[in-house]
């Protein structure tokens, strides 16, 4: 009998429960944080390391078990409100037909080979978004218009998914302009910008490169035999979903109507003024969230829809992502036990106590590890940058390790696991937006991570500053 992955729902619930029983064996701890103004990103708490001092445990109960997913969804408010209302927003802009006629049109154009230039174009652009503002709850926007697309072309929901979330993590994982994380781990290490800037735009083209190998190689294998797919479900869903918002029209194939063109143009504006306001303005869900609701009421009125007909779509769009909100709640319901737990700060003072006399070898390939494996806990990168830097900083100093060696030993390790760790509520979330199980997305992941963590390993042992 073949066994079945467990439900993204149930996954996480056992990892929450996983982690309750975890906080009856850690030890408390805590470090002393002083807050700090980072350029181009504003203030930040970071630790103090060598302010280290033992706390009173507080194991998690089941009682504090079943609190947790709410005191996730009070913590992730902003993204959980963001699903939702971008939902909504799609909701609107499926419901006028245009984005249906603008895929149909382009599916007509990218026939044969010539559809596969479609996957490293938009990966190059979600990647080079991941560098130059760390592209993350956006991806939540563009993996509902990516997986309709991957559909159209003949590929799956799971290309569709990898194109900008994967573009974009190989981005951030790389970026070399990224204040939220790069930026902040910069500075903590008192480390000029321009150090390293080479090296780390040719990571940066390396590892983007292999990431949209390992997309096409999927999409063509699925492309030649469909019943490669990893979502058959998924897959016929979108299909089904698509021939309704269509009308299933063969004639209306490469037919766009006047208001259908104004609506994609408005769209397109859209997504210019949320790169801009993205990169130059420092935007973030709340704006990104507001300028969307405009796209919606816009659309709406230019397909000449009621008024009723747009609360209706927006609603219907918003409850095709409810389950999505839930599982970000529960996500974050993880990473929640641990904190309340105070252990974070007990693993992170463990580790780095018993680093500290390894070599600059070793040592830097174990803070690598050390990085991708902290990540489980805390999926934030300018969190993670603001919690170990200060630690890494001067312990990188003692083992003889450059200091821009400690800054890509971060950002590998949190980049990289961003890709499948299921405490990242924006994997979660474009996961459960394209109906993909996480055990189906693991199980053909896993493979790509090892690599990346080798690939990885080896950039950090070829780093020029060595």
């Amino acid at each position: 009998m073949k066994l079945r992955a467990p439900n993204a729902f149930v996954l996480i619930v056992a990892i929450m429960v996983t982690m309750m029983i975890a906080t009856w064996i850690i030890p408390g701890g805590h470090y002393a944080r002083e807050v700090r103004e980072f350029e181009g990103y504003g203030s930040k708490e970071i630790v103090l390391p060598d302010q280290f001092e033992v706390v009173d445990s507080v194991p998690q109960t089941p009682f504090d078990l079943l609190l947790a997913p709410m005191k996730g969804a009070e913590e992730a408010a902003e993204t959980l409100a963001f699903v939702l209302l971008i939902g909504g927003a799609f909701g609107v802009l499926m419901q006028t037909g245009a984005l249906m006629a603008g895929l149909k049109w382009l599916t007509l154009r990218a026939q044969g080979a010539g559809r596969f230039i479609v996957i490293p174009v938009l990966m190059f652009a979600f990647s080079f978004a991941g560098v130059l503002f760390g592209m993350a709850e956006e991806c939540l926007v563009f993996v509902l218009l990516t997986v309709p697309l991957a559909i159209s072309l003949g590929f799956d929901a799971t290309t569709g998914v990898a194109i900008p979330f994967i573009g974009s993590q190989a981005g951030f994982a790389t970026a070399f302009v990224n204040p939220f994380s790069f930026g902040i781990a910069k500075q903590i290490a008192e480390q000029p910008t321009d150090v390293g800037y080479g090296y780390r735009v040719f990571c940066w083209l390396l590892i983007t490169s292999v990431c949209i190998a390992i997309v096409m190689l999927h999409a063509r294998r699925v492309a030649r035999d469909p019943s490669k797919s990893l979502t058959p479900e998924s897959d016929a869903n979108w299909r089904q979903r698509l021939a309704a918002e269509s009308g299933d029209k063969p004639d209306s194939a490469a037919v766009i109507s006047t208001s259908q063109v104004v609506t994609l143009a408005a769209f397109g504006l859209m997504m210019i003024v949320l790169g801009y306001g993205s990169i130059q303005l420092g935007w973030y869900v709340m704006e990104i969230a507001g300028l969307f609701l405009a796209m919606a009421l816009f659309c709406g009125l230019t397909a000449r829809m009621s008024f009723n007909q747009i609360a209706d779509s927006f609603m219907t769009g918003a409850q095709q992502l409810c389950s999505t909100a839930v599982l970000v709640a529960f996500s974050r319901a993880i990473v929640v036990l641990a904190e309340d737990a105070n252990i974070i700060d007990t693993i992170l003072h463990s580790v780095a106590s018993r680093i500290d006399h390894l070599g600059p070898d070793l040592g830097v390939f174990v803070m690598y590890s050390f990085q991708s494996c902290l990540n489980f806990l805390i999926p934030s990168g300018s969190g993670q940058a603001a919690l170990t830097m200060p630690i890494m900083t001067p312990l990188s100093d003692l083992l003889g390790i450059h200091r821009e060696s400690a800054i890509l030993a971060f950002q590998f390790g949190d980049g990289f696991t961003n890709m499948i760790i299921p405490t990242s509520v924006i994997l979660v979330g474009v996961l459960s937006s394209a109906g993909i199980g996480y055990g189906t997305w693991f199980r053909w992941w896993a493979k790509w991570q090892l690599l990346l963590f080798v690939l990885g390993a080896l950039l950090l042992a070829a780093a020029p500053w060595n």
